[in-house]
């Protein structure tokens, strides 16, 4: 096997190349640089990360009655950014799932209503609270001037009661998962959360914090060590 010219820089010994540490061993000032570099490297939320994120907000859109909506998002600190869902919200799913929409769907439902929900307002560019629309359906058997004189009343406040919650309902969700995302995306970048997964790998680096070969990088190393007769200890 032919050692990269990386790994011929140094003079191989049992654990590692000579001249590298981990990033346990580094000096303060190193741990500093080797942070900084590792924050600007691209890989603190990658594709797989934003999927988790993404399969975490249909997660809980599905916890708070909204099963069957599909989640758009974007979260960099840039206008026009945010959350939204887009597609049919089931009513029975809201009842299972929200206490208030389940007595408002109910009362609606008494008086003969059946409603059908649809979010819209996707258009590819833009996704935030204020991207959706909530269009609510109402059909009743009955014509709404033969309803009981009661109801002629009653349902037109009704339907708007629930209407108006669901609206606000919806954007108060978004707000939700805007400031979870955030907060799992900052996560990432903090300090603390960063030096801690660099401990926990094998990377090696200089003196100076600049790392010097990857932990895949170090596993090949090993293996070479092995092909040319070297215990790796």
């Amino acid at each position: 096997m032919k050692l990269s010219e990386l790994r011929r820089k140094y003079l191989l010994a049992p654990k590692r190349p000579k001249g590298l540490r981990f990033f346990e061993e580094l000096s303060k000032e190193a741990k500093e640089v080797a942070i900084e570099n590792e924050k600007n490297s691209g890989r603190r939320f990658d594709d797989d990360d934003a999927s988790f994120l993404t399969e975490d907000f249909q997660n809980q859109l599905a916890e708070k009655g909204f099963e069957a909506v599909k989640v758009f998002w974007s979260l960099a600190y840039c206008q026009g950014d945010g959350v939204a869902f887009y597609g049919r919200v089931y009513a029975n799913d809201l009842k299972e799932k929200d206490s208030h929409a389940k007595k408002l769907i109910g009362r609606l439902e008494t008086a003969g209503d059946e409603i059908s929900v649809e979010i819209t307002g996707a258009n590819g560019w833009y996704h935030h609270r204020n991207s959706m629309t909530v269009e609510v359906d109402f059909e009743n058997e009955t014509d709404d001037e033969d309803l009981p004189a009661r109801l002629k009343i009653a349902l037109p406040v009704w339907r708007e009661d629930f209407e108006s919650y669901l609206a606000e309902r919806v954007k108060e969700i978004s707000d939700e998962l805007e400031k979870c995302g955030y907060a799992e995306i900052d996560y990432r970048y903090e300090d603390e959360t960063i030096g801690q997964d660099l401990t926990e790998r094998e990377d090696l680096y200089e003196k100076d914090g600049t790392r010097a070969m990857s932990e895949s990088e170090f596993e090949n190393w090993k293996k070479s060590e092995v092909l040319f007769g070297k215990a790796v200890v």
